[in-house]
């Protein structure tokens, strides 16, 4: 073993990005981080790549071991990232798509019936540009094929025909086909690299699909793990290697302060007979590795959300979100694993026609949550009064206030750092798409551009500010630093030192506050609809939620033991497994003590309001909203969107205007005439609402078969 002071500037450099890039996440939680071994060689197999260099930082703040990733080498070869990561002590892989280059003119095939695997062209350089050995690769992967000889500049033979549609449309086009060389690459160094490491007992963490990507499920895994892992097998069958899959799941990848989540895998042995059955070599050793990379990823699918698109993902989590677990509240860890469950058992269940229902009727919730402009965890704010949603508008109002006030100077100090990051990161994202044929957005590449750029501009941009400082004390009249005792008399480095630290202080208050006062504007849309629409529009939507999830708990209860027969032996927590969360424990302790100290003032508000959301709640039920049978409460509604000429009328009233109308109307006689116009207004937008639509209203009702007031706003309609 090497000794311990070779690791000083990997360790060092390991807790610098672990705390830039804990910053950067407002929550990372790990789960199963005990089945990693403490001791021996360990191949960590992460997936899926959603995040470029921001994953192998993760994954260095949670394995609890040295890790040392295999990175491009392309990455390698540039200035900052190739320093940090030989610092991290990376091992460089040459990938062929790095050192592919534009051939010469176009080519198309000869003889497709008599010849398929000649190529001509027009306008190519063949002799100079291609060797045997070498790929030809169309444009936008349309095919690909290994060059077996190259007969002239303008005539090659392949080693076998493109057999692929796309790949025959391009070739016999009258134009021909664009292409690409890509050489050949010898990975021997790497893989004796890789051994080398996995025989000092060290951990190894990879990729294994190829590169990074914004796509919603798990793209095929390359056979380099499976070679790897073989490979140092057989060449020391006393190795011990274990792989461990390892899932990254993040909330929103790219955005600042979002969560992620972590999950490591059971650690998998590499058999003996697959060793054996590698070292015969030929197509055995090609079944040895694909039996092993199935292996590998269905490892991977236990710790991973996959799904075929993205409308599939956000309908899963919205079934997820409704589901009850036995009224045990779930951590974000748990909530992932918990998502992962519903992905199976929908691809199992997806063609029940009681899961097709609810499929809809989840569809429906949602678009009525998207034209309210509201998430899922806010329908339970909306069952409240007017005069109660006033009153908890004007008090959100008053400590958004304070918390803007404390995060104002942060945030203007910071202003240019959120534009240049905002802009660079988003043309990086760009080219990158460009460059690719497997992203979708190129969202992967925009949290690691962010955190480059702010690296470098943000002690700059300090730096900037602190010698304006110093330029200011030296220059400004006596009365302008009077505030500070004998600050004319400090040194200019004392000035400096003390500006760079109080605009730090500053960014980190900001970003305290300012965290909160985004929460804050978060929950005034719920509030200000509860002015607007009334009480009886928030029943109705927090009855439909209500409904939804009954069924769905019920459904799910149903179903689950079929796939997870220890579904009704354990409580859902237990199954779930057990999870630890990693803050940034300051800001974070911070955070949660002023959102605290409102809540505990909004809880005292509503008492002495008497108000209270859980007397409401008790009252509905009376009332015959949370009782009878499955088969009453299983009302369906067909939602009838309002018009956007009627949301413009609503998004156009000032939410001060109304809560003033509803504080006096509910405090004095004085101001009826100002109510009695706001009611007015809404019932004007309520039948322009009917207008647009048509003409066309259906009343509402409870399931109960009581009209309900919310119809006049012409929001929903009964089936």
């Amino acid at each position: 073993m090497e000794p311990e002071e070779s690791y000083l500037i990997y360790d060092l450099f390991r807790a610098f990005w672990t705390r830039v890039v804990g910053l950067f996440f407002r929550e990372i939680a790990e789960r199963n981080a005990h089945l990693i071994p403490k001791t021996g060689p360990v191949m960590f197999v992460v997936a899926p790549h959603h995040n470029q260099f921001v994953d192998p930082v993760i994954l260095l703040m949670h394995a609890g071991r040295r890790v040392s990733y295999l990175a491009a080498a392309a990455s390698m070869r540039r200035l900052f990232i190739g320093f940090y990561g030989r610092c991290l002590r990376g091992i460089p892989v040459e990938r062929q798509q790095d050192l592919a280059r534009r051939g010469a003119g176009r080519i198309r095939l000869e003889d497709r019936y008599a010849e398929p695997t000649v190529i001509s062209g027009d306008g190519t350089r063949f002799t100079e540009q291609v060797e045997p050995g070498m790929k030809i690769v169309l444009a936008k992967g349309a095919g690909q094929a290994r060059v077996e000889a190259v007969e002239s500049d303008t005539r090659l033979r392949l080693g076998a025909e493109m057999k692929e549609l796309a790949a025959l449309e391009a070739l016999t086009s009258s134009e021909g086909a664009a292409y690409t060389v890509v050489p050949h690459v010898d990975q021997d160094e790497m893989y004796r690299a890789v051994y080398h490491r996995l025989n000092k007992g060290e951990c190894i963490g990879i990729f294994p699909e190829g590169g990074s990507h914004d796509r919603t499920e798990m793209l095929p895994l390359k056979a380099g793990v499976a070679i790897m892992a073989l490979g140092a097998t057989a060449a020391n069958a006393e190795l011990g290697l274990k792989i461990v899959p390892t899932g990254l799941n993040y909330f929103h990848p790219s955005k600042f302060r979002s969560r992620a989540v972590i999950d490591f895998g059971q650690p998998i042995d590499v058999p003996p007979e697959l060793v054996a059955q590698y070292q015969q070599g030929g197509s055995e050793r090609r079944e040895a590795c694909s039996e092993l990379l199935a292996t590998v990823s269905e490892g991977l699918k236990q710790v991973t959300l996959n799904t075929p698109d993205l409308e599939t993902l956000r309908l899963i989590q919205a079934g997820r979100r409704l589901y009850q677990p036995n009224l045990h509240s779930l951590t974000m860890a748990q909530q992932v694993e918990l998502t992962r469950r519903f992905i199976k058992g929908y691809d199992i269940y997806r063609d029940m026609p009681e899961v097709r229902d609810l499929r809809e009727r989840i569809e429906d919730y949602n678009t009525e949550l998207r034209y309210c402009g509201i998430r899922d965890h806010q329908v339970s704010s909306m069952r409240m009064g007017r005069a109660e949603a006033g009153a908890l508008f004007a008090w959100r109002l008053v400590w958004l206030l304070i918390m803007g006030l404390v995060a104002l100077p942060g945030t203007a100090l910071n202003t240019p750092v959120f534009v240049v990051t905002g802009v660079v990161s988003k043309r990086k994202a760009r080219a990158a798409l460009a460059a690719s044929t497997v992203k979708v957005r190129a969202r992967d590449v925009i949290a690691t551009w962010k955190i480059l750029i702010a690296l470098v501009l943000v002690p700059s941009l300090y730096s900037v500010y602190s010698v304006l400082a110093v330029v200011f004390v030296r220059r400004a009249p006596l009365w302008a630093t009077a505030a500070v005792s004998g600050l004319d008399q400090w040194s200019s480095l004392r000035i400096y030192v003390c500006a760079w630290a109080l605009a730090a202080f500053m960014s980190y208050a900001a970003l305290v506050f300012g965290e909160q006062a985004i929460d804050i504007v978060k929950s005034i849309r719920p509030l200000f609809l509860s002015l607007v629409l009334g009480k009886e529009h928030g029943e109705r939507l927090v009855l439909e939620r209500q409904e939804l999830s009954d069924d769905i708990t019920d459904l799910v209860n149903e179903l689950a033991p079929k796939i997870y027969p220890e579904f009704l032996k354990t409580r859902i927590k237990d199954q779930l497994g057990e999870s630890r969360t990693t803050h940034a424990n300051i800001i974070n302790e911070s955070a949660h003590a002023f959102h605290r100290r409102m809540r505990s003032g909004e809880q005292a508000l509503r008492q002495r309001l008497g108000g209270a959301i859980g007397g409401d709640d008790a009252a509905a039920d009376d009332n015959g909203g949370g009782s009878g049978s499955k088969t009453a409460r299983r009302s369906k509604y067909r939602f009838s969107p309002p018009t956007p000429r009627t949301m413009a009328t609503l998004n156009s009233i000032s939410p001060l205007e109304f809560l003033t109308s509803a504080n006096s109307t509910a405090t004095s006689a004085g101001a009826a005439k100002s109510g009695g116009a706001m009611a007015g207004l809404r019932s004007d937008a309520a039948r322009q609402s009917s207008a647009d639509d048509g003409g066309v209203g259906h009343r509402a009702r409870s399931s109960t078969g009581e009209a309900t007031p919310e119809a006049r706003n012409g929001l929903f309609d009964v089936t």
